[in-house]
């Protein structure tokens, strides 16, 4: 399996409260603590920079993939019985936070290429993400979007997405969408009662899950020292480090034996 380095970096700085013949000395101070957390933070940038890269190159995950290309098709008896672990798109419409309506988006997403895939009505569905995209009101995650529905290459589709989202001073949210669909994919998976969307997983696809894991929780730990809203998040995903399969078989029974671990998660995810 493949590894990484994990980097944890932690910074604490004090400003003293200074008045009088002691302004001078307060000034250089906080010039100084300035300087050293810019090098702080563009240190665990590269890292972050990194993880992102590594990412963008591994693709969809197989069942959303097979499903976009119509390479699974279930059958009319499968269709008669309706998923009903998908989330209601109306109870997102009372979100307050930006990273609750991120995660949201993302959630949304993936149950719409399932009740897709079983024939139900998705119009529901597009109209909360319509609403929540104008709520976040991220052009980056607009043009996202669009790119997604448009077919744009994933690697490409990933890469633009980060990019922009840096550019706007933005990337926590990059990692809270990115998460928030993987444990919705995870979610799927481990509620499929057909098990198609599970069996799309070779030995290669089974390890990259477990990639995918590490690489969120270290973007996670490194960027919640700069972003106290993802510390929920870091905390909530811990419990996927059980999932670290490295082939189909090992995967498929981790799955089965962490289905409340998963539930307990994605219930969490927008709370």
């Amino acid at each position: 399996m493949k590894k990484l380095f994990i980097l944890a970096l932690a910074a604490s700085a004090m400003l003293a409260s200074c008045s009088g013949n002691q302004q001078k000395a307060e000034t250089t101070e906080e010039a100084e603590k300035t300087f050293e957390q810019q090098q702080i933070e563009a240190y665990i940038k590269v890292q972050v920079d990194s993880l992102a890269n590594e990412f963008a190159k591994m693709g969809r995950s197989p069942f959303i993939a097979a499903l976009k290309e119509g390479r699974i098709e279930l059958t009319e008896e499968e269709k008669q019985v309706k998923p009903e672990y998908l989330i209601d798109p109306a109870s997102t419409n009372d979100l307050v936070t930006l990273s609750q309506k991120y995660r949201a988006v993302a959630v949304l997403s993936a149950d719409k290429i399932i009740a897709e895939a079983y024939g139900m009505p998705v119009d529901e569905y597009d109209a909360a993400i319509k609403k929540l995209i104008v709520d976040i009101d991220d052009p980056a995650f607009k043009l996202f979007k669009e790119n997604d529905d448009n077919g744009t290459d994933h690697k490409q589709l990933v890469e633009d997405f980060y990019n922009a989202e840096d550019e706007n001073g933005r990337i926590n949210f990059f990692w809270d969408t990115t998460t928030a669909f993987l444990v919705e994919e995870l979610y799927i998976i481990s509620q499929d009662p057909s098990n198609k969307f599970i069996e799309c997983f070779d030995d290669q696809a089974a390890d990259n899950v477990t990639y995918r894991i590490i690489l969120f929780q270290n973007a996670l730990e490194n960027l919640k020292e700069y972003d106290p809203s993802l510390e929920s998040l870091c905390t909530s995903i811990k419990p996927l480090g059980k999932l670290n399969a490295i082939t189909a078989e090992q995967f498929k029974q981790q799955i089965g034996e962490m289905n409340k671990d998963i539930k307990v998660l994605r219930d969490n995810l927008m709370k």
